[in-house]
């Protein structure tokens, strides 16, 4: 494993792979041969401040991944103070991850609400839930549980009943089909994980302590 801080001082093939990846969006790229061309013209078409990761070259094959600041996705020179630049990398990251989510939940039929709703009810199968504690759990706190309730029966995924113990409670049940439902979204998760792996185990635990943290 080779990391590179910038573009300057790069290993010239992966400067052109860069740039495959660039071009076309790529979260990685395999090259079996070079064409004629000048590798030194496209180093000096890279952007500034790459930071190259996960670096295999073989006689075949190269393989890495690479990192953009927040400045150059954004487009902006610099930030008036860590915290500015906090705020709007969060603000970034959380666009790209629901670029993610939404397109891989709509592939299974449902959103990533739907497929939190489904969760918990999976959680306390077989027993119900009532929509307080439903709203409770969600991810996402502003989320329309009775509308997501009622897209999700018309699915055939969950069922409401009245609470026999509290009549002015609802009680809200996954189905077989549910729970086939999320297995089938389980089974994908690892596809959808693979564009998380930019990151080694111990920085994702690190990630998301510092998010515990922020959030206080």
């Amino acid at each position: 494993m080779i990391k590179y801080e910038n573009s300057k001082g790069c290993h010239k093939l992966a400067a052109f792979a860069v740039l495959v990846q660039l071009m076309f969006s790529s979260p990685s790229v395999r090259l079996c041969s070079l064409p004629a061309i000048s590798i030194d013209c496209l180093i000096s078409l890279l952007p500034p401040n790459l930071t190259f990761t996960n670096f295999v070259y073989t006689n075949k094959f190269l393989n890495f991944a690479i990192t953009m600041r927040i400045e150059d996705e954004i487009h902006q020179k610099e930030f008036k103070d860590d915290y500015r630049r906090l705020m709007a990398n969060l603000l970034f990251t959380n666009n790209w991850l629901n670029q993610q989510l939404i397109p891989f939940f709509k592939g299974l039929g449902l959103t990533l609400q739907q497929q939190n709703v489904l969760a918990i009810l999976r959680g306390q199968h077989p027993s119900p839930v009532c929509f307080g504690d439903i709203q409770n759990r969600m991810v996402d706190r502003n989320s329309n549980v009775t509308r997501l309730i009622d897209k999700l029966i018309e699915k055939g995924y969950v069922t409401r009943d009245i609470c026999q113990t509290n009549r002015r409670m609802i009680d809200v049940r996954i189905t077989e089909s549910g729970l086939k439902k999320l297995q089938e979204v389980d089974d994908k998760f690892p596809t959808l994980f693979e564009r998380f792996h930019n990151l080694s185990q111990e920085e994702a635990v690190l990630a998301s302590n510092l998010l515990d943290k922020l959030r206080g």
